[in-house]
């Protein structure tokens, strides 16, 4: 863009101008996901933490399996403490899910899913990978069956696998969080995050829209970033 600054006597401002538009509109995703993932990075829970929030807010174990999916591939998301500090209440089983789209063509079947226990109980962590060419379905029963086998073998007890039988019979819930930018200080930074930033997440398609969830399953849950 700058090496067009001399040429815009003889007629140059056109692909200045251009350039100058998608270097804001570059600059703009770049700046609002930098804060975005700064403010889940400061505000993540560890697992103490959370087990300790579940007793003091005295957490009702709803039955069933809650699938929820999040972007942060460590330590708990802010958006899941804001769902239970306001809900009071959290599935027996809850799996937080992280998809990554490897730049492979396929995935072997058997490292689709990751599962791990995360030591607060009923809380476990699953990673999901997908060659660029795999189906991301996870609609029907093969998807829900290979999860709660991944899960009983992380299982440590026959008491736990009674739990996650039981909570499979009422079939899983996916949840997607929705977050939204708020700028508190700076003209610049309200007018790139609320205006700019804004407009662009609105008009994108965000990565977990390729996963083919079951509607008819599915839980939206937001949550405002103030930064």
């Amino acid at each position: 863009m700058t090496s067009l600054l001399s040429k815009i006597p003889q007629g140059g401002w056109v692909p200045f101008a251009i350039s100058a538009f998608f270097l804001t509109i570059m600059l703009s995703w770049t700046y609002g996901r930098s804060k975005k993932k700064e403010y889940e990075a400061d505000r993540k829970m560890s697992l103490p933490d959370l087990d300790q929030m579940l007793s003091i807010y005295s957490t009702y174990r709803a039955p069933g399996i809650c699938l929820f999916f999040t972007d942060l591939g460590n330590g708990i998301p802010p958006i899941i403490c804001h769902y239970i500090q306001h809900t009071n209440s959290v599935r027996e089983i809850l799996v937080i899910v992280t998809v990554r789209t490897l730049p492979i063509k396929t995935v072997l079947v058997g490292e689709h899913y990751n599962v791990g226990k995360t030591g607060v109980e009923g809380f476990y962590r699953c990673l999901i990978q997908f060659g660029y060419k795999d189906s991301q379905s996870m609609e029907g029963d093969d998807f829900v069956t290979l999860m709660i086998t991944k899960l009983q073998d992380q299982a440590e007890s026959t008491s736990e696998k009674r739990k996650i039988d039981a909570a499979a019979e009422r079939g899983p819930v996916f949840v997607l969080g929705r977050t939204i930018l708020k700028a508190n200080k700076g003209w610049f930074a309200r007018f790139t995050i609320e205006y700019l930033y804004r407009f662009l997440q609105k008009n994108s398609r965000a990565a977990i829209s390729a996963l083919q969830i079951p509607p008819d399953k599915t839980l939206q849950v937001g949550m405002v970033y103030e930064i």
